[in-house]
């Protein structure tokens, strides 16, 4: 019986941790895209992202990393000279990166 209850008591705990790691996820983590363009960009919640560009060559993928820097802010580093690093602010819709440098739109969120 106190087997059982250990047991009972351990999946009740890595169901805590599981939906805990669930709540607590970035809003920037998700799929987006360059605004005014279908060029797709994924931020992952480990902090890497994918940038992926299409064109009559073939597709070419940059790497990504983000960190968060504030509430609602980020830092986006990119691996490959086709994406430069910024800070960009999160709209209090969650459904756009603004680059702080420029106020314009860089990212919108996909739904």
């Amino acid at each position: 019986m106190k087997k059982i209850l250990i047991a009972a008591l351990l999946v009740v705990l890595l169901v805590c941790v599981g939906a805990a790691g669930c709540i607590g996820s970035e809003p920037i983590v998700g799929n987006w895209v360059i605004s005014g363009t279908d060029v797709p960009v994924v931020f992952n919640g480990d902090g890497t992202g994918t940038l992926t560009i299409s064109s009559f060559i073939g597709n070419t993928t940059v790497p990504l990393t983000w960190t968060k820097v504030a509430d609602k802010s980020y830092k986006v580093t990119g691996t490959n000279a086709a994406f430069s690093a910024g800070t960009y602010n999160l709209s209090a819709d969650n459904k756009a990166l603004i680059s702080v440098s420029t106020g314009i739109t860089v990212f919108v969120k996909q739904t």
